[in-house]
């Protein structure tokens, strides 16, 4: 008798880089809390500083690792993001915190160089900074980035 493989998770290719993640990307957001979804944007923002951090202040002969860490994670917490806003629509200030706020933004800006990412939640980026519930400066970052790129840059 052959052995049969579980399938992966849908529009998951193995093997596949987020197997490097520090936090699940497949993490069910649906039933989750104000507060669990504050709890999820502090493990987001941990997983997302911790080789930024250790890239700018490690050895040298560390740097594939850490570049590699912190694009799973990157990838990951883009994941967490896109079903949080599915839910939530954009993390508002006054709803999950000023640190969640900004951490959405990080994942965001942390995926700059493509297009795609940058224009995909970008009307709701847009009414929430109208709305006072996103930082106007943060939104003019990603808005003079998505001026920069061309539109032959986007993932299909």
């Amino acid at each position: 008798m052959q052995a049969v493989a579980a399938e992966s998770p849908a529009g998951l290719k193995a093997p596949s880089h987020l197997m490097y993640a520090d936090i699940d990307p497949f993490v069910r957001t649906d039933d989750l809390t104000t507060k669990e979804v504050i709890q999820l944007f502090v493990k987001m923002r941990h997983a997302d500083q911790q080789y930024r951090d250790s890239l700018n202040n490690g050895r040298k002969e560390n740097e594939t690792f850490f570049l590699r860490k912190m694009r799973a994670n990157d990838d990951a917490n883009l994941k967490i993001l896109d079903n949080i806003i599915q839910k939530h629509g954009w993390p508002q200030k006054s709803v999950f915190g000023e640190e969640a706020a900004y951490t959405a933004w990080l994942v965001i800006w942390h995926h700059r160089g493509k297009r795609s990412v940058l224009c995909r939640h970008f009307d709701l980026m847009e009414k929430s900074v109208n709305a006072g519930e996103m930082s106007a400066t943060l939104f003019q970052r990603i808005k003079d980035q998505v001026e920069m790129l061309s539109p032959d840059q986007i993932d299909y």
